[in-house]
């Protein structure tokens, strides 16, 4: 088996309408599946895909009357195979892949079943091996087997350090998790603490109303958001967004957003000049929309803190002339995407540009005379020809001595 533990049989009652049935209500994910005993196993091509960590940051995939266990795929987040196991509690197998490999594992694909059967599960994993054409690395290396199937070994250079390293690991794969927008509670194994490993517990199962009351708030969390869609690493993707505050500007509007995508939620102040929607007689949303399918597609850093670089956009506040600044056409082309079919006019006259009008910097290359005019010493005889043929022909580079000549005396 894969990841999993030991476990209280205790099958949810799903709602009206999908008993027997199995809901994947992550984000970007609705399909319904079958889980009562088929006569083929399903493909892995046919299972929709469903994020590990759902919109409301629990980890909590559904399971219909009966389910005694299942078999399920974890990928990583560009949606690539890694590893296939087989449980009888598909929630803390997943809970526990994560705690483990937090790197890798983003979705999954799950078949559930009405027998714990070894053999069975067994079976179905044959089948989606043969699928693949193999077996994924997480299966068929043996240091990624250990990696998915074994505790974390905390690195710990000597048995006194066991315990402090383990402690150490387990904060920082929490902290990962918190990153990730996961809000359940991970709480690490002490006795496997002090020997330098890491494995948090299972989950308690919840009670049938505390799965209504998070299915609701699920819900109510996606009600009243606009669904948008962004092409990452050629597929087409959704992602959900609502607008919290939208404020008049002069020339403009600038929006409070919150964007959800791949079951985490972020938050960005833009602000949209007129000229981005009034002309085309589009809402400003569809403006900020086409800014941030393109910020999506460009895997820009969705939240940043501290100085930023020059190299990094400023996600958390931003005008969404600086995404047309940053990558030109490529804006241009995802707004003719998003507003079917319009194109945008380009605003580069709005950019701001530093012109070079003086000689300065490196490529200047001063004689002593200039530097003795610069520090107020009285020029030679020679300074003002010199400072005139400059000023006459702007465009040649000036000969001579350099500072460092000049300097040691050369």
């Amino acid at each position: 088996m894969g990841p999993a533990v030991g476990w209280r049989s205790e099958a949810p009652v799903t709602s009206a309408g999908h008993r027997g049935k199995v809901v994947c209500n992550s984000a970007g994910a609705g399909a319904v599946m079958d889980s009562a005993p088929a006569t083929a196993t399903p493909t892995l091509a046919e299972l929709p895909i469903c994020s590990v960590i759902n919109t409301q940051g629990m980890v909590l995939p559904e399971a219909p009357d009966g389910t005694l266990g299942a078999v399920y795929a974890i990928y990583d987040d560009k949606k690539k195979l890694q590893y296939i196991g087989t449980t009888t509690d598909l929630r803390n197998a997943l809970r526990t892949a994560l705690g483990r490999r937090p790197e890798k594992t983003y979705y999954y694909k799950f078949h559930n079943l009405q027998t714990g059967e070894p053999a069975v599960l067994q079976a179905v994993k044959d089948a989606w091996f043969a699928e693949c054409g193999g077996q994924p690395n997480g299966n068929r290396l043996a240091i990624e087997r250990s990696m998915w199937q074994q505790p974390v070994d905390a690195g710990a250079i000597s048995e006194r350090g066991r315990k402090g390293a383990a402690e150490e690991k387990a904060r920082q794969l929490i902290q990962t998790l918190k990153d990730r927008g996961c809000k359940e509670e991970f709480t690490p194994n002490a006795t496997l603490l002090l020997e330098g490993q890491v494995e948090f517990l299972p989950a308690r199962n919840l009670s049938d109303e505390e799965l209504a009351a998070e299915r609701e708030a699920e819900a109510a969390r996606m009600r009243g958001r606009r669904s948008c869609s962004a092409v990452v690493d050629g597929a087409e993707r959704v992602f959900h967004t609502s607008y919290n505050l939208k404020y008049p500007t002069n020339g403009g509007i600038m929006m409070d957003v919150s964007v959800l995508f791949d079951g985490r939620e972020t938050n960005h102040r833009i602000i949209v000049g007129a000229e981005y929607y009034e002309p085309y007689g589009l809402a400003p949303e569809a403006a900020v929309e086409a800014g941030l399918a393109l910020l999506l597609r460009a895997k820009v850093a969705r939240a940043t803190e501290g100085m930023l670089l020059s190299s990094q956009f400023p996600v958390n506040y931003f005008a969404l002339g600086q995404v047309e600044q940053w990558y030109g056409e490529e804006f241009r082309s995802e707004f003719e995407r998003i507003t079917g079919g319009i194109q945008l006019t380009t605003h580069e006259s709005n950019a701001w540009r530093f012109n070079r009008i003086h000689d300065y910097g490196p490529l200047r290359n001063e004689t002593a005379d200039q530097l003795n005019t610069a520090l107020g010493k009285a020029p030679s005889p020679a300074a003002g020809a010199i400072m005139q043929a400059m000023g006459e022909e702007e465009d040649e580079e000036p000969s001579g001595p350099g500072i460092l000549d000049f300097v040691l005396g050369n």
